[in-house]
């Protein structure tokens, strides 16, 4: 085996992509474009410029998206690694970043939609402080909603859901596949 290979390139056992999977193909690509992040609901969201990569790995059994922005001013990176479970049914999602998952991995899973959105269910444990200043460990949620448009759009949302249930839009990122030269 060479030894330039990664889980990109690397040989696998065949696969037998489905309709999920084949829907996740279609992300594959270079892509560029406008972020909006929420850090408060009610207030102006922070613009900023995301630039990702998707690719496919093991033989098409995943979808790996590779990406980097700004946020709050300071550079941050992610990769969020998607797939769809055949056994159970729902997709299934492992997130990392720089900025939001400080070191945390945030595990997804959702059940396919008739609207051919991918929707992934995880939460997170946040510290608040109560009334009394007492610092609280809380369970969020956090729900990341990923759909195409068009071959050449793709529109990354996500979800802020509170201990008690609101849901509030945290982030919205819309792609534009950047094309060769």
């Amino acid at each position: 085996m060479s030894q330039d290979w990664n889980a990109t390139n690397a040989p696998t056992t065949q696969f037998d992509a489905g309709p999920q999977h084949q829907l996740l193909h279609r992300m594959t690509g270079d892509w560029e474009g406008p972020t909006r992040t929420w850090f408060d609901p009610a207030a102006t969201p922070e613009e900023s410029r995301t630039h990702a990569r998707i690719e496919p790995l093991l033989g098409g059994r995943f979808v790996r998206v590779d990406y980097h922005s700004t946020a709050m001013g300071k550079p941050h990176a992610g990769q969020l690694i998607l797939g769809f479970d055949k056994t159970e049914e729902h997709f299934t999602a492992a997130w990392v970043d720089s900025f939001h998952m400080s070191a945390n991995m945030m595990l997804s899973t959702g059940a396919p939609r008739e609207d051919g959105h991918v929707s992934v269910l995880g939460g997170y444990t946040a510290s608040m402080c109560d009334e009394q200043g007492v610092t609280q460990k809380q369970q969020w949620g956090w729900r990341t909603v990923i759909h195409q448009p068009d071959a050449d759009t793709l529109v990354l949302q996500s979800f802020n859901i509170w201990p008690e249930g609101r849901e509030d839009r945290a982030v919205e990122t819309r792609l534009t596949r950047r094309r060769q030269a």
